[in-house]
């Protein structure tokens, strides 16, 4: 296996952070904005899963890609527009990171013809990544008058 103990720790709790946040949003909440201008909710989201598909794709292809996609929140056509079910963001957001953390327990130790350095290096990015774009959902919310996800459900993954 090529992940540490630890990373896969906080892959699986990241995973259940990014769960709390998913099972608090309505469908209202997806289209709160960040301010300026940028991102809504639903397409914060919709980057957070292809971030984490287009790095693992590049570990396993065959894995990542036959993996539904949500809408691209980057494409300069976006004719679906952004996902407006919670429930189906977070069918494929855990089936994404079921996948990605398959790729990267799979990479071989020492391959270095990927742009991370390991697997673990691919997993602390994403869930950095994750982070952060869960950092402007919140504030999304705030700015928009939605009630904020319950900061136990946030933190306690982190803690336990």
């Amino acid at each position: 296996m090529a992940i540490s103990s630890s990373v896969r720790t906080a892959w699986d709790r990241n995973l259940e952070v990014n769960r709390a946040l998913i099972h608090h949003l309505t469908a209202e909440m997806l289209a709160a904005q960040t301010p300026g201008g940028g991102y809504s909710v639903a397409q914060h989201l919709s980057h957070i899963v292809g971030v984490v598909k287009f790095w693992g794709t590049l570990l396993d292809p065959a894995r990542l890609s036959a993996l539904p996609d949500l809408p691209d929140p980057d494409s300069a056509i976006l004719t679906e527009g952004p996902e407006t079910d919670p429930t189906h963001i977070l069918e494929v957001l855990e089936a994404t990171a079921e996948a990605a953390l398959a790729a990267a327990e799979a990479r071989p130790q020492g391959s270095d013809e990927l742009p991370h350095a390991d697997a673990d290096a691919y997993l602390i990015h994403m869930i950095a990544h994750d982070a952060h774009h869960r950092g402007q959902v919140l504030l999304a919310l705030k700015t928009s008058g939605h009630p904020l996800p319950d900061e136990e459900g946030l933190w306690s993954p982190w803690r336990s």
